[in-house]
């Protein structure tokens, strides 16, 4: 899109600087042309931004409004009008649609009705043909960005949620702790297994097991109140969250596990209890997600290993929490 931008502003810029005389709007043209070449080259090694995109559309609106201003009705420049709603909402998405669309819309009639000739259409006819084609361009592109957005949202929903609990999965962790989670100080990660789960596959079959893993997910997203939940096993979450010191992260890990303890499941008039094992880790500087999540497991097989329905971490001794001996 944007090597095609550039290479027909190139082309409208020299057709008005030597032919039509138009120097200011050929010199925009020039600037935009070597605004789309810049973005270009600039995309092939970063991210598209919502700055890029709102300055693209924000130069293209200047050229065709001026161009509408200083040309003659039936030099035709007006038809470009309607390609630029599908272009407002294909770069900036619905809500900066709706304001550039109405925008335009706006400062294109008023171009318009301040024309001293509408020649050679008439008046009335030219008005109301330019003015629903225009809006129906619009609306069709409102509607289709909407049904857009909503199937993006789910295909999203789909590759980063776990389809039975609702928590994170695998892929989303990572996309949250390598993209979204620009502040790592004072994180720290909660690895945790719920103790014999097998047991309860056999006992209750597997229709019961998920149900009891839904229950637990939900337990921890609440009990947790700040922070992201993640299945990343069978019958293993893990708990992304921030806290002011270690005291506070083994507080609230302890108060997880004391949850679990005392809930009574109730699926089908089965009243299953279960308890879980915990393994604290804290982020260290530089660490990577793998390195962070190694160190918790390490805690976690420990807390397994020592009895299971217990907190392992590398700090000092809190009530109920089994910690590593330093």
């Amino acid at each position: 899109m944007c090597l095609c931008f550039g290479c027909v502003s190139l082309i409208f810029a020299g057709f008005n600087l030597l032919i039509n005389n138009f120097a200011v709007l050929g010199y925009l043209e020039l600037g935009l042309c070597a605004y789309c070449v810049h973005t270009f080259v600039r995309l092939n090694r970063h991210a598209l931004q919502l700055r890029q995109s709102l300055i693209m559309c924000a130069l293209v609106t200047l050229v065709i409004v001026l161009g509408n201003y200083f040309a003659l009705i039936k030099n035709g420049l007006f038809i470009w009008s309607f390609a630029l709603p599908v272009l407002y909402y294909l770069l900036l998405g619905k809500r900066f649609g709706i304001l550039f669309s109405a925008t335009l819309l706006f400062l294109q009639v008023f171009i318009l009705v301040n024309k001293a000739s509408l020649f050679p259409f008439l008046p009335l006819n030219f008005g109301l043909n330019l003015l629903f084609v225009y809006v129906s361009i619009w609306a069709v592109s409102h509607v289709f960005e909407g049904s857009r957005a909503l199937s993006s949202k789910r295909l999203k929903s789909l590759a980063l949620l776990d389809p039975l609990t609702g928590a994170g999965n695998r892929l989303s962790m990572n996309h949250y702790f390598e993209v979204e989670l620009t502040d790592k100080s004072q994180l720290y990660l909660f690895l945790l297994d719920l103790d014999y789960f097998k047991q309860v596959n056999d006992k209750y079959g597997h229709d019961v097991g998920d149900k009891v893993l839904i229950e637990v997910a939900t337990l921890l997203r609440i009990t947790l109140a700040k922070g992201y939940v993640f299945r990343v096993g069978g019958e293993e979450f893990a708990l992304i969250s921030s806290f002011n010191n270690a005291d506070d992260a083994l507080n609230t890990a302890e108060k997880l596990r004391s949850v679990i303890e005392n809930t009574v499941i109730d699926i089908n008039g089965e009243k299953i209890n279960i308890t879980i094992s915990v393994g604290v880790a804290s982020y260290q500087q530089d660490q990577s997600l793998e390195e962070f999540a190694k160190e918790a497991d390490k805690q976690l097989y420990k807390a397994k290993r020592f009895g299971r329905n217990k907190v392992y971490a590398k700090s000092s001794t809190h009530q109920k929490i089994e910690l590593e001996s330093v």
